[in-house]
C-alpha cells in the first residue's frame, strides 16, 4: 500500500495578523495532487490540521472538505488525526459534510478517541493528542507522581502499550500519534513550550514484529527518530512563523509492505520566503530585482536613510512592495537614529480593533475589551505625541 503522511497544515492561522489561510490551503491541494501524482491511496494526516476556532470554523471546515471530496470520489482514502489545535467540532462537521457525498463516507476516516482499523489489509493504530477523558482509565495507576505531566505522559505510555497489544500480529501495521517524543530537536518558536507537555518516551514508542511505519505529528520540523521502525514526524507544510524561515518542508511517501518496514520517499513542498533585509534608501529601486518574489514573503527590512529620502515616502514604499512586511525601520544615516515608522495612529487603532472583532467576535467580553483597547490606545497616542 502507498500512503502520504503530512501533519500540522494549522488551516486559518495568521502570521502578525496576516491571514495565511489562501497559502495555506494552496498547499493542501498541493499536497493532495502529489498524493494523486503518486498513486497514494491513503492521505494521513496526523493532527493540527485546524487552527482558527468560533466564527472561521464553519468556513474552513467547508473549504477543507470541497478540496478533499473530489480526491475522494476519485477512491482516496482521507484519515484525519486531530491535534492539540484542533477543536474536535470541526471533525463533526468535516464527517457530516463529506458523509453528503454517496460513497465518500467509507474513504474518510476522522479518529474520534482512539482507534485500531483496517484500511485495504494495512492496520492502523490511532492516537490523537490526548485529551485528559482518553488518559482517564490509566491514570489511576500513576497517582503517587506529583508532576501533572509526568504523570499523564506515563499514563499515555500505558495507552499505547494497551492498544498494540490487541493488534492483530498478522497484518502489517501503522501507528499514527500527534505527542511530542522526549530528546526530540526542534528550531522553532512554535514549538518552545514543549518542554512541558505531554511527551511519549523513547523507550515507549511501540515496538512489534509486524509494525511497518510510526506516523508522528505535532513538531513542524522533518526528522526521523531513531527507532527499530522507520519513525517520522512529517513536519508542518509551511513556515509557520520566523523560528521556521530557514525550514525546508516535505511530505513522506510510503510504501508498506506485506511484511517488513516501510520505505520512505521525502517530497518536497514549495514554501513562503522570509526574508530579513538592510539596505540603502539608494537602493530601493534595484529591491524588486534582488527579490523578485518579495511580494509574496514575510519580511523584516531594515533602511538606512543614505540619501535624504522621505522616511514616510520610504515606508509607503515599502508597504506597497511588501504587503506581508512584519516590520519596517527606517534610519537616518547623518543622526543615526532610528525613526518611527510612520503609520498614522489611526490605521493603527483600526488594525487592532479589528483584529479584536474578528477574534472576539462571539465573546461577551467584547465590549469590555474593547474599551479597555481603546483607552490603551488613547494612551500610545498621548505618548507618540509627547515624543
Amino acid at each position: 500500500m502507498r500512503i502520504l503522511h503530512t501533519s500540522d497544515w494549522h488551516l486559518g492561522s495568521r502570521l502578525y495578523g496576516h491571514d495565511r489561510t489562501d497559502e495555506l490551503f494552496l498547499r493542501v491541494k498541493e499536497v493532495c495532487n502529489i498524493a494523486k501524482q503518486n498513486n497514494a491511496e491513503i492521505l494521513l494526516v496526523a493532527g493540527d490540521i485546524f487552527e482558527r476556532r468560533g466564527s472561521a470554523l464553519p468556513e474552513l471546515t467547508k473549504q477543507l472538505a470541497n478540496i478533499l471530496a473530489s480526491y475522494i470520489r476519485d477512491g482516496l482514502h482521507v484519515i484525519l488525526l486531530p491535534g492539540n489545535h484542533d477543536e474536535r467540532e470541526h471533525f463533526n462537521m468535516m464527517d457530516a459534510l463529506l458523509t453528503l457525498e454517496k460513497g465518500q463516507s467509507e474513504r474518510i476516516h476522522i479518529v474520534k478517541t482512539r482507534e485500531i482499523f483496517v484500511i485495504k489489509g494495512v492496520q492502523f493504530v490511532a492516537v490523537p493528542y490526548p485529551q485528559l477523558e482518553v488518559l482517564q482509565p490509566y491514570l489511576s495507576t500513576h497517582k503517587g507522581d506529583t508532576d501533572r505531566n509526568i504523570s499523564l505522559s506515563a499514563s499515555y505510555a500505558d495507552l499505547v502499550r494497551s492498544l498494540m497489544n490487541n493488534i492483530d500480529p498478522e497484518l502489517p501495521t501503522v501507528f499514527l500519534a500527534h505527542i511530542n517524543v522526549a530528546g526530540v530537536t526542534t528550531t522553532s518558536e512554535y514549538e518552545m513550550t514543549y518542554d512541558e507537555d505531554i511527551r511519549l518516551g523513547r523507550g515507549d514508542l511501540p515496538v512489534a514484529s509486524n509494525l511497518a511505519y510510526i506516523a508522528l505529528g505535532h513538531i513542524h520540523q522533518y526528522q526521523r527518530i531513531e527507532h527499530v521502525a522507520p519513525c517520522y514526524y512529517s513536519g508542518s507544510i509551511e513556515r509557520m512563523n520566523l523560528g521556521e524561515k530557514n525550514d525546508e518542508k516535505q511530505v513522506l511517501l510510503l510504501d508498506v509492505p506485506q511484511r517488513g518496514f516501510a520505505q520512505v520517499t521525502p517530497i518536497k513542498l514549495p514554501v513562503t520566503p522570509f526574508y530579513s533585509i538592510k539596505i540603502n534608501s539608494s537602493q530601493l529601486d534595484d529591491l524588486g530585482k534582488k527579490y523578485p518574489d518579495i511580494a509574496d514573503a514575510f519580511v523584516n527590512i531594515e533602511v538606512t536613510n543614505d540619501d535624504s529620502s522621505d522616511p514616510a515616502g520610504i515606508y509607503r514604499l515599502l508597504k506597497d512592495m511588501c504587503p506581508k512586511q512584519l516590520e519596517i525601520k527606517v534610519i537616518n544615516k547623518a543622526i543615526k537614529e532610528k525613526s518611527r515608522p510612520p503609520v498614522h495612529p489611526k490605521s493603527y487603532a483600526e488594525t487592532v480593533k479589528t483584529y479584536l472583532r474578528d477574534y472576539y467576535k462571539n465573546d461577551a467580553d467584547l465590549p469590555l475589551l474593547e474599551k479597555l483597547t481603546n483607552e490603551l490606545l488613547a494612551e500610545v497616542e498621548n505618548v507618540n505625541s509627547e515624543d
